[in-house]
């Protein structure tokens, strides 16, 4: 039988919130690595032309699109003691490390064989990205029912989020850096080392998750059960029905795609920023770890103001503070670093509002999914939710690749032209502004605020009382 409602919305204690969010640091880790280090790495160590880097990572997020829905499928269908989505932040995480080891191998070849080997490596590194992060998503729309404490919760594992991207922005440089002083030729040992190193340091983090979470009985059996070939059909056609009838989600969606890709365009041109427009290469292990660390602090802030407000208007008081910092970035002609890092501290204010606020409204959507269908189906929504993300960074990173190329940058060399230095500051605010406007549009008609979701879990819960 299921609980009863007041049995169904017990509020978590900090403890679980907590165990919950610090599972995202581990995740981090492997996200920032491909958002931050894997282009410069492509680009810079391998000697790949920009325009074939921005491919691999369009067609690897086209087919980890296909991949993540096939995830989100599985999981929901899964059934074990451990309940549908834990197990697999204990059993699919090494083969994530893995993976992300087989990413770094500064191997040498034709650009044809360089391409390959990015492409194959990256795909199977999202594939197994995927296998952790979905399940370990969609338990938030598990674990809490209530849309402030899943703000609170969103807070909460950005804040963890950007611990695990400092750890792997200041670590990775900084073990290559030194690894390298102790090998006398161009070898693979630093960078496969430093990855498997950030690797491991990643598991405790799952492990901590895993024994901290617990999923409710009461909705064991509310998404469809095991592995048989009508399933396909079956699963297709629920992706079907979400699409039609689930509107707040193809919004969030939409925003979600543009906020990704106008603001990851910042992120990843970053490394690039540092090197020539800075001129200190040095400082990357210093300034990128620093930036994150704004994330860190105001994460659970913006978390607090959706509260206190509603996500809605917690995206547009961002959009705000993003156009304003982006404006100042723009016109400021200093080259030194201590001015940089502190406009694009503020930069990282407004920006991580977004990052809160989709994944505090990504689990109502679940509950909205329920409402209008009679199903939740979390991990199919979290798949889905995942791919438009990495649909967002593949798109990205193909026009960060043509715009690099646009603007004359040349692979494999430590000189860039005046114009080309800055082009890389003209890429990282046009493309976020142009994305700032969008989103206010696409937000504004979001109405699924925290009385609308009050109502209609309430009423899943009534309609659950009565099986």
């Amino acid at each position: 039988m299921f609980k009863t409602k007041t049995e169904t919305k017990t509020k978590l204690s900090w403890g679980q919130k907590i165990g919950w969010g610090i599972g995202d640091t581990g995740l981090n880790i492997f996200f920032k690595a491909m958002a931050l280090l894997l282009l410069p790495f492509y680009t810079e160590i391998l000697g790949l032309d920009p325009i074939l880097a921005g491919t691999v990572f369009l067609i690897a997020s086209l087919s980890d699109g296909v991949a993540d829905c096939i995830v989100g499928a599985i999981v929901d269908r899964t059934r074990s003691r451990y309940g549908s989505y834990r197990p697999y932040l204990i059993f699919a995480s090494p083969i994530l490390v893995l993976c992300f080891v087989a990413a770094f191998i500064p191997i040498q070849g034709s650009q044809t064989t360089l391409f390959v080997y990015a492409l194959l490596s990256q795909m199977a590194l999202r594939t197994a990205y995927g296998l952790v992060s979905i399940p370990y998503s969609a338990l938030s729309s598990r674990i809490s029912s209530d849309s402030n404490e899943r703000s609170q919760m969103a807070g909460i594992r950005l804040a963890f989020a950007m611990l695990g991207g400092i750890i792997v922005t200041y670590l990775m440089p900084t073990l290559v850096a030194s690894l390298q002083a102790k090998f006398t030729s161009a070898s693979v040992a630093p960078y496969m080392l430093a990855a498997l190193i950030a690797g491991l340091v990643s598991l405790p983090f799952f492990w901590v998750c895993f024994a901290a979470t617990t999923e409710p009985k009461q909705l064991e059996d509310a998404n469809p059960r095991g592995f048989y070939l009508g399933a396909i059909a079956e699963d297709l056609k629920a992706m079907v029905k979400i699409v039609q009838n689930n509107g707040p989600l193809l919004r969030v969606f939409a925003c979600m795609i543009v906020s990704s890709f106008a603001f990851k365009m910042t992120e990843k041109s970053l490394v690039y920023y540092v090197y020539y427009y800075l001129d200190a290469p040095q400082l990357v292990a210093t300034i990128l770890p620093l930036v994150l660390l704004v994330n860190l602090i105001f994460c659970p802030i913006w978390a607090w103001v959706a509260q206190k407000t509603s996500k809605r208007d917690a995206w547009l008081i961002a959009n705000v503070v993003s156009a304003i910092a982006y404006a100042l970035f723009f016109f400021s002609t200093s080259r030194d670093p201590v001015i940089a890092t502190a406009l694009l501290g503020m930069i990282s204010i407004g920006n991580s509002a977004y990052l809160v606020l989709i994944w505090a409204m990504i689990p109502d959507t679940v509950e909205y999914n329920e409402f209008k269908t009679g199903e939740r189906h979390d991990g199919k929504i979290f798949g889905a939710t995942i791919f438009s993300k990495r649909l967002a960074m593949g798109l990205n990173g193909l026009l960060l690749g043509f715009f690099m190329a646009g603007i004359g940058f040349q692979s494999g060399t430590q000189v860039q032209t005046p114009e080309t230095i800055e082009g890389i500051k003209l890429i990282m605010t046009i493309v976020p502004l142009i994305g700032i406007v969008l989103s206010a549009m696409l937000i504004w008609g979001y109405r699924l605020d925290q009385d609308f979701h009050k109502e209609i879990t309430d009423q899943a819960d009534q309609n659950r009382k009565r099986l």
